[in-house]
């Protein structure tokens, strides 16, 4: 049903007093239907947020708002005084923040309707989002999901366009979700959402770690910038809250120390990893590895549980642990934990397979694009790889972001493959070409000859399937889940697993569909 509620009060709000002004119009008789920040989504009725910034200023956009039938506008003094009578215009000196807090309030605060995790790191949130999701919902109840692929309410998923929506859709999305029956809610938390505050509100009863790697460096400018835009997420956290952190990453113990909640330091078993005072560990082992899955001891409180998850990748086993914990945090049951283990499934392009039993190369399609996700990812197919066949990535490097780890990235392939090929990612505005020699340029002239450049996407995974030996194993990197190459400033269709998958059928002499 949709929601609509008076202007005057939407507005009547104690916390908002001193905040907001009402410079032209009626306040008093309107209605909202619908608040948003993109004058695209404006409708009649609607509340437009002109958000200042610098790539884009809602300013700009104020006059498409009020064509498209805005009944109000919030923006800055300057430019709600300039709103025509005919509608309301309501100043303030922060649009982003009062905007969020007006969407929260519109939607009837679902932020205090449900049980919150967020999930942050540069690697492996949306593997753990997606298992804690289907965990919490098997053991505990309707579960919704946030992240870089999806809202899932449990029932219905919409696409994503941020990992972490802007708080004004942020509040829509929970809005739904709260009315379609969710109790909790598994949220991927980018570092730019916790430095712009898009989670500023949400009350979280679990947090997890994965892990801190470089990338995004281009917007925070350092690693320690960027770990403290991470340790945001645990400075937030309540006492009676669970912080749950990769103890094999050193920077778990900034995470630890932001703030006071207690915490579950997930570890390898016999890792060399120090469980900090207060800390109850959470240790997991591989027993046994096959292409079709792992089988992983979890070992809690003095208490171990075994269990068959369909999972491929070593790195995997620190996701599954996580989620588990996740779900234990909420209360559910370890044995219920273990059964649900058994029937998960990972998220789309992550170690997704390509070929079929007819393939005589195994070809998985993956999101790793830092070097540490090559790293983990090519160590967790690696000891599936028979011994005289070769493992091969293909790789590229997303343009007009941060080009520190193009070289590393191009260390990490040279380190963990036999073969790679390397070739375009999003290249955007940047020429592809030159991204593509950047990073070849970071390998040493003794192990050039490993290395197949091919900027066309397209031919690049072609040549890797149609030049392997029958056994080897071929990781495609970097797209995982996306449909699409964003080529200068076009978005064109482009599926990674589309393209293995004809590559496959070419191979084996058949039609490409």
């Amino acid at each position: 049903m949709p929601r609509q509620t008076s202007l005057g009060d939407l507005l009547e709000d104690a916390a908002l007093a001193g905040t907001i002004q009402v410079v032209s119009g009626d306040a008093a008789g309107g209605r909202i239907t619908g608040i948003t920040e993109d004058s695209r989504l404006v409708g009649e009725g609607t509340m437009f947020v002109a958000r200042p910034g610098t790539a884009h200023d809602g300013s700009d956009h104020v006059a498409d708002a009020i064509e498209r039938g805005a009944a109000a506008v919030l923006a800055v003094p300057a430019v709600a005084t300039g709103v025509p009578a005919s509608v309301v215009g309501v100043a303030t000196p922060d649009p982003a923040t009062i905007g969020g807090d007006l969407a929260f309030r519109f939607h009837g605060h679902p932020e205090r309707r449900m049980g919150f995790a967020g999930i942050t790191g540069t690697n492996g949130k949306t593997t753990v989002a997606t298992l804690a999701r289907q965990l919490l919902e098997a053991t505990l109840g309707r579960c919704g999901l946030i992240g870089t692929i999806e809202a899932h309410d449990g029932v219905e998923s919409t696409p994503a366009t941020l990992t972490t929506p802007g708080r004004i859709a942020l509040a829509g999305v929970l809005g739904d979700f709260a009315e379609a029956g969710c109790e909790r809610v598994v949220m991927e938390v980018s570092s730019h959402a916790l430095d712009q505050g898009r989670v500023t509100g949400i009350d979280f009863d679990v947090a997890v770690f994965t892990n801190l790697s470089g990338d995004h460096l281009d917007y925070h400018g350092d690693m320690a910038s960027y770990a403290a835009a991470k340790a945001l997420l645990f400075a937030g956290l309540r006492t009676d809250a669970t912080a749950i952190v990769n103890l094999a990453d050193p920077a778990s113990r900034t995470m630890i120390e932001a703030g006071p909640a207690r915490v579950i330091g997930v570890v390898p078993a016999g890792a060399d990893a120090e469980t900090p005072e207060g800390v109850r560990g959470l240790e997991h082992r591989i027993i046994e590895r096959d292409f079709s899955g792992m089988t992983l001891e979890l070992r809690f409180d003095g208490t171990s549980h075994r269990v068959r998850v369909p999972l491929v990748g070593d790195h995997n086993a620190f996701n599954v642990a996580a989620a588990a914990a996740m779900a234990f945090s909420f209360n559910a049951d370890w044995s219920a934990i273990v059964a649900a283990l058994e029937t998960i499934e990972a998220p789309r392009g992550r170690l997704q397979p390509v070929h079929g039993p007819a393939d005589e190369v195994r070809v998985f399609v993956d999101y790793a694009h830092t070097d540490d996700a090559i790293v983990n990812v090519l160590a967790g197919v690696r000891p599936e790889v028979p011994p005289d066949a070769a493992l091969i990535i293909v790789f590229g490097a997303g343009g007009d972001r941060d080009r520190t780890k193009r070289p590393r990235m191009m260390r990490a392939a040279l380190d963990g493959a036999d073969r790679v090929v390397v070739t375009s990612d999003n290249p955007r505005t940047e020429p592809p070409e030159a991204i593509v020699a950047e990073i070849v340029a970071a390998c040493d002239a003794g192990r050039l000859d490993r290395i197949h450049p091919e900027v066309d996407r397209s031919l690049a995974i072609d040549h890797a399937i149609a030049t392997a030996d029958p056994g080897d194993v071929i990781v495609i990197a970097g797209k995982g889940h996306e449909d699409y190459q964003i080529v200068g400033t076009e978005r064109r269709h482009f599926d990674d697993v589309e393209v293995a998958a004809a590559a496959l059928a070419r191979r084996r002499g058949e039609a490409a569909l």
